[in-house]
């Protein structure tokens, strides 16, 4: 099949539109026209080779679509994938594979630095060891990961777990005026302990803040 038309894609520096006689364009990087000896317009590709060339213009769109979600927050791997699938329910995993790989090799994907910079500032917010935790494994963040990227960041950051219960137990507390204080302490304990803190830091706060209130 016959290369029509060569020209550098205006909406994407650094790629190219490749239009062939039967009239489609796929858009591609330099590297895939190199391999395929795609120089100019006129040439004449064999069949197998227009199929490669169709596989890999898919992957650069996944690739492309992956790299703007990017450009707007934070993304794990997993979270990509989702996203991709949900924007084309007929995706080749195999091809969707290759290109968060593709990413993740030119550091652009990195569930590593998500885990960091996301636990480093929930943290800071306020938020629960625990409920960040549970916020990366919902990413699709590993286990170990996790763990490496919570003890990382209380150690540097200097996290104190009881100083940020306390604080987020003085908000609450605020909005149990009136109610008797065995419900008090049940709501407050119940709210702490969903926001992620530990139960003996639930208790010890939830003990000294009600003391001092009686």
């Amino acid at each position: 099949m016959r290369v029509t038309d060569l020209r550098e894609s205006p909406r994407r520096p650094g790629r190219y539109l490749v239009t062939l006689a039967d009239g489609t364009t796929l858009l591609l990087g330099v590297t895939a026209l190199a391999d395929a000896g795609v120089t100019r317009a006129g040439l004449d590709l064999e069949l197998s080779e227009v199929d490669r060339l169709r596989r890999e213009a898919r992957i650069t769109a996944l690739a492309d679509r992956a790299v703007d979600m990017l450009a707007r927050g934070r993304r794990t791997r997993r979270e990509l994938e989702r996203r991709l699938r949900a924007r084309d329910r007929e995706v080749v995993p195999e091809e969707l594979r290759e290109a968060l790989d593709r990413l993740e090799t030119a550091g652009l994907v990195s569930d590593v630095a998500v885990a960091e910079a996301e636990a480093s500032s929930r943290l800071r917010r306020g938020e629960a060891p625990g409920r960040v935790r549970a916020v990366l494994h919902r990413k699709g963040v590993a286990a170990p990961l996790v763990g490496e990227a919570l003890r990382e960041a209380m150690a540097g950051d200097a996290f104190d777990e009881r100083a940020a219960c306390e604080a987020v137990a003085e908000k609450r507390l605020r909005s149990l005026g009136g109610l008797e204080p065995p419900v008090v302490r049940r709501r407050l304990q119940a709210f702490l302990l969903r926001r992620g803190f530990a139960s003996s830091v639930v208790r010890t706060v939830s003990d000294r803040l009600l003391r001092r209130d009686e």
